[in-house]
């Protein structure tokens, strides 16, 4: 006990920190206001209700239809057309608060008593003040307790949504490129952010090497949703932890979030291989490519943990409750409480850490992969045989780079 307490560095307070600000939840309400050349008019028929109207936002198309002209209470119908042709369809009823012609619009959601409101949009506040230049549209939503990310999300979704209108006002067409801008902006601002933190840690260059495997590692996620019909889904950077992809779609199966899962590693191996091609073909590496080669293969190795939220957990998580039903916690409890005693027989807090996480999740009963079609029993087999090939890929690399590292170590 008291050696693992002595390998704790700087790093280890920080990362309880990010992790319990990320557990954190609370209301949010983020607001945006943009000056639109348009009229008050023009401007308040496009945010407007009204039965039977229909708009199309990219691959979406949202149909408000009126259940109860007493309450003004309309449906809000969300259909996306993924690329595979499926249709992906969900609901919302919102009432009208509040309705000033060319003014003011409150949304107020409906349908939620006995529900949880975590993660639920409850109200939407619009006001159109005329400009001599056309315009002012301010927007407001409420949103019910989120965790940090999506607290952040929720700002960024709101500006991507007031600039979409704000194209429809001014050009009559849908422009997707704000929200494309803002989420690459928050990407690389958290990017940047992130290698400061890491640069105080390990040093600028080692920082440096570390996001950018992170990005490939994150971007091989990414790309898992785009190969799933779904549209490009969001990258945030975490200091101290590491990086997030996010979907903008709930996934349909157990199979479709074991291959997201597991894509991320796996789109990683081919960074590791490009730095392990060099030693192949000529029998020696650049000291910048070796490491970066040895911070990709421990950075996915580490991530392949059969640990939530680690990428192997979540995979892990999908195959025991496919095996074991209601008892799947179960199994994860006993992966969590052998991956603790590996981390103290290893002097490694981190494992400690992480293996603790997936016990204190599983302790209480809960839902795992509501909603979603099961694996069968080819698609379990090949998330295992994956798995195991992605992991023995990455353990042959590291023994490959950490050899080199050595010979060159005795050598100089």
């Amino acid at each position: 006990m008291f050696s693992i307490m002595s390998t704790i560095g700087l790093e280890l307070p920080f990362t309880l920190l990010l992790l319990a600000l990320l557990g954190f939840r609370r209301k949010v309400t983020p607001h945006a206001s943009l000056a639109v050349a348009a009229s008050a008019q023009k401007m308040f028929e496009l945010i407007d209700v009204v039965d039977g109207k229909t708009e199309v936002w990219g691959q979406t198309t949202i149909r408000a239809d009126l259940v109860d002209a007493a309450t003004q209470t309309y449906r809000k119908t969300y259909s996306t057309t993924l690329s595979s042709g499926v249709t992906k369809t969900s609901q919302a009823l919102f009432r009208i608060a509040e309705r000033v012609p060319d003014q003011r619009l409150v949304l107020v959601r409906e349908g939620l008593d006995g529900r949880s409101h975590n993660n639920e949009l409850i109200k939407l506040d619009y006001n159109v003040v005329p400009t001599d230049e056309g315009s002012r549209l301010s927007v407001t939503y409420h949103w019910g307790p989120r965790a940090l990310l999506a607290q952040v999300l929720a700002r960024a979704d709101l500006w991507g949504g007031i600039y979409r209108l704000k194209g429809m006002a001014e050009r009559g067409v849908v422009d997707e490129r704000p929200y494309r801008l803002i989420s690459a902006g928050v990407a690389t601002v958290t990017g940047i952010i992130t290698i400061a933190a890491f640069a105080i840690l390990l040093g600028l260059p080692a920082a440096l090497l570390l996001v950018f495997s992170l990005f490939i590692h994150e971007f091989g996620h990414l790309l898992a949703y785009r190969l799933l019909g779904q549209p490009w889904g969001r990258m945030m950077f975490l200091p101290f932890l590491g990086a997030i992809a996010i979907p903008k779609m709930s996934f349909e199966s157990q199979s479709q979030s074991v291959f997201a899962a597991l894509m991320g590693p796996a789109f990683s191996t081919l960074l590791a291989l490009a730095c392990y091609m060099p030693l192949a073909l000529h029998g020696e590496l650049n000291p910048s490519v070796a490491m970066l080669g040895i911070v990709t293969v421990a950075l996915n190795l580490f991530n392949l943990l059969p640990v939530e939220p680690l990428d192997g957990g979540v995979a892990l998580r999908s195959m025991f409750q496919r095996m074991l039903g209601k008892h799947a916690r179960f199994g994860l409890m006993i992966i969590g409480a052998l991956i603790v005693n590996i981390g103290f027989s290893m002097d490694q807090i981190l494992l400690v850490i992480f293996g603790g996480i997936a016990i204190l999740a599983n302790i209480k009963d809960r839902t795992i992969d509501a909603g979603l079609k099961p694996m069968n029993s080819m698609q379990m087999s090949i998330a295992a045989f994956a798995y195991v090939a992605i992991a023995s890929a990455y353990v042959t690399l590291l023994n490959v780079f950490l050899v080199y590292a050595n010979t060159l170590q005795s050598l100089g």
